[in-house]
């Protein structure tokens, strides 16, 4: 299950999205003309009346199930791009606090700190891609906090950026790790079923609707199918927030790396 996400993770969103919408598109117009042809005698106009009723009302309930999860989805890619940003600023944060520790514990820890930087760049974001961490970051932060605990303070102004420092070690920890949780739980397997059950039956209702026009109703019945389909793209690229072309990027590593590695 893993690999082929990763498969799919790594072709371009667009070239998943247009893929995706000309199949479903393809399947649900194949899927008609195969009905028209099956039952030839069958005047599917006369239909309409109560097929409308039964299309709007299953439409309906499976367009607020796509909504609401959708929803979801979006809620949760949104809350891990502002765990990013706090974890960067707890990084940040410790950096300064850093400035108030005698050497060599101060200069250990900005040191320490950049390094992190520099691994969520280099290893753990493409690492996440495949839904894997960076061991090393998880062993830099444990020797942070062995550093921080140990030291001993001279005077209340080191007490004070010792306490600031371990406070910030923690952010910075509990952020990684609900992080590394948003980018291995996604949709259920079961929600995902209950949406394909709800796109067949509302593309199938779709074939109980008579159009004069064979063509018409194809091309009606292929935007249906093509809409859910684009739907249900956007659902895979916002699941797992740090895999696809929509994935929240590690700019603000780069940045911090940027504007404090000659401060080392």
């Amino acid at each position: 299950m893993l690999a082929a996400l990763t498969v799919l993770y790594a072709i371009p969103a667009w070239l998943v999205l247009v893929v995706a919408i000309a199949l479903a598109a393809g399947i649900a117009t194949a899927g008609q003309i195969a009905v028209r042809r099956r039952f030839p005698q069958v005047d599917f106009s006369t239909y309409n009346d109560v097929g409308g009723i039964v299309l709007g009302v299953v439409g309906g309930l499976f367009g607020v199930t796509l909504a609401f999860i959708i929803a979801i989805v979006w809620q949760e890619f949104d809350g891990t791009t502002q765990r990013v940003a706090i974890e960067a600023a707890a990084a940040k944060d410790l950096w300064h606090v850093a400035w108030g520790l005698p050497a060599p514990t101060g200069p250990l820890m900005r040191r320490d700190v950049l390094t992190y930087a520099q691994l969520m760049v280099d290893d753990e974001w493409p690492a996440m891609r495949t839904g894997s961490s960076s061991a090393e970051a998880e062993r830099l932060l444990t020797r942070a906090f062995e550093r921080a605990a140990r030291f001993r303070p001279a005077n209340a102004g080191e007490a004070n950026a010792q306490s600031a420092a371990l406070q910030y070690l923690g952010m910075l920890h509990d952020a990684r790790h609900h992080r590394l949780d948003d980018n291995s739980s996604g949709v259920s397997a079961f929600e995902w079923v209950i949406l394909l059950i709800g796109a067949v039956a509302v593309v199938g209702l779709c074939y109980l609707v008579g159009l004069p026009d064979l063509r018409t109703q194809l091309v009606m019945t292929g935007a249906v199918a093509g809409m859910i389909a684009a739907m249900f793209v956007l659902i895979f690229e916002l699941d797992y927030p740090f895999r696809g072309d929509l994935s929240v990027s590690p700019a603000v590593w780069q940045d911090f790396v940027d504007r404090n590695r000659s401060a080392v």
